[in-house]
């Protein structure tokens, strides 16, 4: 402060030590204090003082408040000192509230010396962990102008960290600085810059108008010290642009104004500018990067997805020795998670360059969940307690939970949510937890407890109603998905773009136009027509309701096309079996677009083209798989084995999986498994479970529909039911439609037909399961087939006659019925029965034969 009205001198030994703001002295210059005790005692009368009795130190300290508080400041420093030497520490320890307003006399009579003694006293009574105590001495400081002894005394106040604390020293911080202004007096740079600082911390934007007008007048908007902090401060008010106008008047820029700049744009998302602010920097030779910089860099290319430039500041780190610094690897370690370089992240993290934090392993099972290393995931999670001392906190459980869900765990994540109460984590209050949790039951089926969690989620916000919406969506339960959507209206959450696709796909899956259309128009009045994902989803609505003109108008409409749009076209067109279409869009796409094929893309390709030709389709599609580079890809290795397998070619199917290693996922197992079942290896199929098992995988719904199959066409009918056993009692999965078909095939394929009808009569009548309806037209098919390969009239005519009741359009049926007849030379039945299909226009589709060549 350039000049203080009525300033009292001080000792100079004194002046030096406060100047410094260091405090710890003040504790052997008590000495100091008898000089001032005695300018005080000519202002006040003598007052008698009783020793010993505590109503009397209650008395005397009830009095010193009661002169300050008339204005009486030296009367009250006065009686203090005549206290002071009578009263031990334990009796203002029992009542230490007389200190503030000591101090606060101290500031009103301008005695600095007496309140620098005072602070050492206090300080040696243990008294500086009381927070009026620290706060009046702050003020004190911040009136007399030594704002950097003020702040470091705040830093060092115990209840620092709290933001009542905070914002009480930055309130009267602000208050003071006026205060200052009013009494003609100029701050300090200091001082100024604690303005600042406050102004920001509380996000006073009526008090920022009024300091900005004042930094301008005075001409200190370009100096870096107020400058710096100007930038700070706009960037927490959120406003980036004042932000940058100020950094463009400085006309001296530090370390300190690029860092927080670049920060700013970090965290207004604006990655690029942060990254050509980086750039800028370095055209300016005499301003090195240190770690702050680079930290800042590789959030914004973490979060913008720079794989590349994310290497390059990783390289600037290696060379600048700045790795060891735990931040900065933990933030090059989750900037290649999220980047998908997953291979970088493992080298990272194996290196042990730099000290392994919970942030550290926490970024890692994210990015192997986030990228479909699932199994990785739960390793690395099961190994944080065994090869170190941390434990997972609730962003660890939030990160592992997806990958449970991803290899269908159903017990792994109920033992997640067991630990999850166990550690008294409050799945009401944690929204971020709960919400994963919910998704996780749902992608498992287990939809009554994402129920149960998601009515006990306190202040549910939009994601955790998408993931119940999901786990209806996913689960076949679209009706009740549209009720939560309803109610999420009335709820007044308002719904974002996953919401409004979730919407679009449930009216796809419903096939109900009507709907599907109200949906589309909800989206256009709702403002989310030019959000690409809306559009995508439209197009993926009209396709699933049959609707494939509505589709094709709106593709051609589109300004814009992504990988997903084509994709879009391209599956729904294989949904339909119009193969011819999908290679043709596919060669438009290649002319067209600038759009790289994706997984997706190979997939619909591979479908198509072995449809179209069989084994060579399957060989064509794989040739280009390889040439794309997509050969690690699971998802598309999964449809080459499934489309050689179709096509007998199981060699080269049982080939590829070999090849897939630990790339293998859980639909890997299905597929295979599958393939050895539809092509009468029913004892590879076994065998396969039994290495899955040893892989850590457990088998699913899927994986026991095709071991069932496999077993059916193998004849192996004990295995069977041993499985089907197996997977009840076990694995507690309900049987379905499916694994009931496979049941009945496999009793009627061994010729067991009784067996096989007395089931459907008895256990499918009753129900046990709560799943299945007995009057199933795949069942009974399953049943009728095998009559007519055994050639038993008296059960295939029950089968039959069912079957014309349960499914009248189907020509399928009474053609088997027909054939059953023509099998046992019962001509006349025969003609009864096409006498039926004629009379319900009922036409037998006609087949046709490939030749391959």
């Amino acid at each position: 402060m350039l000049s203080l009205r009525n300033k009292q001198r001080i000792p100079k030994a004194l002046f030096l030590h406060f100047s410094s703001s260091d405090f710890t002295p003040l504790l052997r210059c008590n000495h100091l204090c008898n000089p001032l005790f005695s300018r005080a005692s000519t202002a006040c009368p003598d007052i008698s003082l009783s020793q010993n009795s505590s109503k009397v130190v209650n008395n005397e300290i009830s009095l010193i408040k009661s002169l300050i508080r008339t204005c009486k400041f030296l009367q009250s420093l006065f009686l203090f000192k005549k206290f002071c030497p009578s009263a031990s520490i334990s009796s203002f320890s029992a009542d230490p509230s007389a200190f503030p307003f000591l101090i606060r006399s101290c500031a009103s009579v301008s005695h600095l010396d007496f309140g620098i003694c005072l602070h050492g006293y206090l300080t040696k009574c243990g008294f500086m962990s009381c927070f009026d105590i620290s706060t009046s001495l702050i003020a004190m400081y911040l009136k007399f102008g030594n704002n950097v002894g003020a702040y470091q005394l705040f830093e060092e106040m115990p209840s620092r960290d709290k933001k009542f604390g905070s914002g009480r020293f930055f309130e009267e911080t602000l208050l003071l600085f006026e205060e200052m202004l009013a009494l003609d007096l100029l701050p300090c740079l200091e001082a100024v810059r604690l303005a600042v600082v406050a102004c920001g911390e509380l996000s006073r934007l009526d008090k920022w108008q009024w300091l900005q007008s004042f930094i301008i007048d005075y001409g200190l908007d370009r100096n870096p010290l107020i400058g710096n902090s100007l930038i700070s401060m706009y960037i927490k008010m959120e406003r980036l642009d004042l932000a940058c106008c100020t950094f463009d008047a400085m006309e001296e820029r530090d370390l300190v104004s690029w860092n927080s700049l670049i920060t700013g744009h970090a965290q207004a998302k604006n990655w690029a500018d942060a990254l050509n602010v980086y750039l800028t920097m370095k055209d300016h030779g005499n301003i090195i990067h240190n770690n702050v910089t680079l930290l800042g860099l590789v959030v914004a290319c973490s979060q913008a997805g720079y794989l590349e430039q994310g290497r390059t500041i990783h390289g600037h780190c290696v060379r600048a020795g700045l790795l060891s610094d735990f931040r900065l690897g933990t933030a090059i370690l989750d900037m290649y998670a999220k980047c998908g370089s997953i291979e970088s992240a493992e080298m990272l993290f194996g290196e042990g360059v730099f000290e392994k934090s919970l942030v550290s392993w926490n970024s890692l099972i994210s990015g192997y969940s986030k990228t479909g290393y699932n199994h990785k995931a739960v390793i690395l999670f099961k190994n944080i307690s065994a090869y170190s001392n941390l434990k997972p906190d609730s962003i660890t459980l939030a990160n592992v939970i997806p990958a449970y869900s991803g290899l269908g765990r159903l017990e792994g994540i109920r033992s997640i949510h067991a630990v999850i109460l166990k550690k008294g984590l409050e799945m009401g209050a944690d929204v971020v937890l709960g919400t994963s949790l919910v998704d996780a039951y749902g992608k498992c089926s287990d939809v009554e407890a994402a129920e149960n969690l998601f009515a006990c989620i306190k202040g549910a916000d939009t994601p955790t109603w998408n993931s119940m919406l999901t786990a209806y969506y996913l689960n076949d339960n679209v009706h009740q998905g549209m009720l939560l959507f309803l109610k999420m209206l009335r709820s007044q959450v308002l719904p974002d773009t996953v919401t409004v696709v979730l919407l679009l796909q449930m009216c796809g899956q419903l096939g109900s136009l009507k709907q599907g259309s109200m949906a589309h128009g909800y989206s256009l009045t709702k403002g989310f027509s030019s959000h690409l994902k809306i559009e995508n989803a439209v197009l993926d609505m009209y396709m699933r309701c049959s609707s494939v003109e509505a589709s094709e108008q709106l593709f051609r409409l589109m300004n814009m096309k992504n990988i997903v749009t084509w994709n879009t076209m391209l599956s729904g067109y294989v949904k339909i079996a119009s193969h011819s279409t999908t290679m043709i869009l596919f060669s438009q796409m290649q002319l067209e677009s600038v759009c790289r094929p994706d997984s997706v893309t190979l997939i619909c390709l591979i479908q198509s083209s072995a449809a179209l030709l069989g084994g060579h389709g399957a060989e064509v599609a794989h040739v280009f798989v390889l040439k794309l580079g997509f050969a690690s890809a699971t998802m598309v290795v999964n449809s080459l084995m499934d489309a050689y397998a179709k096509s007998g070619i199981i060699e080269d199917a049982s080939s590829l999986f070999v090849h897939m290693g630990q790339t293998r996922d859980q639909c890997s197992w299905n597929v295979m498994i599958a393939a050895c079942g539809m092509n009468g290896q029913g004892e590879k199929a076994c065998e396969l479970l039994k290495e899955m098992n040893e892989d850590g995988y457990e088998p699913d719904s899927v994986t026991f529909t095709s071991l069932l199959s496999a077993c059916s066409h193998s004849g192996m009918i004990e295995e069977g039911c041993r499985y089907f056993d197996l997977m009840i009692n076990k694995y507690n999965i309900h049987p379905d439609l499916e694994h009931w078909t496979c049941i009945i095939d496999m009793f009627g394929r061994a010729g067991r037909l009784e067996e096989a009808y007395q089931l459907i009569k008895y256990s499918l009548n009753r129900n046990r399961f709560g799943v299945i309806p007995s009057d199933s037209g795949a069942i009974w098919g399953a049943f009728l087939e095998a009559c007519r390969m055994y050639k038993n009239i008296e059960l295939g005519e029950l089968a039959g006659k069912k079957l014309l009741q349960l499914s009248p359009q189907n020509s399928g049926y009474p053609i088997l019925l027909s054939d059953l007849y023509a099998s046992t030379m019962r001509w006349d039945e025969v003609l009864k029965v096409r006498q039926v299909l004629n009379d319900r226009r009922l036409v037998k589709e006609p087949g046709f034969s490939s030749v391959k060549t």
